[in-house]
């Protein structure tokens, strides 16, 4: 079978915890081979101070006002993510899936992360590490927010899966669906409430970080 069209039939099954496992497939499949690319083909710290809103912010020296800003912030791309899933388009490698505009922010979310690692493009200026530190920090959920945070965008992801109203074959709609007809399930109702407490746990990692090297 065409991995693609595998990775698309499992992202887009009714199960939320198959979607669940092959969107982690997929953020691997993506941020991995991004950070060696552009480890080796792009200039280190190319995009620090780019971010037109992350380079002019400013955190607070206290921990739980930080930790609140990093939290505000990082709501952004949740509710992108969440509010693209209201729209799904006809997959162009399985035609009978449509796939949401919420997965598609979330990889490129995952392909701007890959590029920031891979190029040490953070703002808080650290030594950049070797190429192997870099993709190992990721499983450092205890020191580092990476894997904490975008498991919260992916499972804000693919519960908001069920939001979806409009579908496209990629010219025009071809069905829609009402509000009140969104269902979610116990266990879709869970993962959801559980991408916000990631996203607060990620944000308390990422400010505890940033103080510890400012102060």
């Amino acid at each position: 079978m065409n991995p693609f069209k595998r990775i698309i039939d499992g992202v887009t099954d009714e199960s939320v915890w198959k979607r669940a496992g092959w969107m982690y497939v997929s953020f691997f499949l993506v941020f991995e081979p991004v950070i060696v690319l552009s480890y080796y083909l792009l200039a280190e710290a190319m995009l620090r101070g780019k971010h037109p809103i992350i380079s002019g912010l400013e955190f607070s020296p206290r921990r739980w006002v930080s930790t609140l800003q990093i939290f505000g912030y990082n709501l952004i791309p949740t509710f992108l993510i969440i509010g693209s899933s209201l729209l799904a388009q006809q997959s162009r490698q399985s035609r009978d899936r449509f796939v949401p505009i919420g997965y598609t922010a979330f990889w490129g979310l995952t392909v701007m992360f890959g590029v920031i690692v891979g190029t040490w493009s953070f703002d808080v200026i650290t030594a950049a590490p070797p190429l192997l530190d870099r993709i190992a920090r990721l499983f450092d959920v205890v020191h580092h927010a990476g894997l904490l945070e975008f498991s919260a965008y992916l499972l804000a992801a693919v519960t908001a899966y069920r939001f979806t109203l409009w579908y496209s074959d990629r010219k025009s709609i071809i069905r829609t669906r009402r509000w009140r007809e969104v269902r979610l399930e116990g266990s879709e109702k869970i993962l959801l409430g559980l991408s916000f407490v990631l996203l607060l746990r990620a944000a308390l990692v990422e400010s505890y970080g940033i103080i510890q090297l400012s102060g």
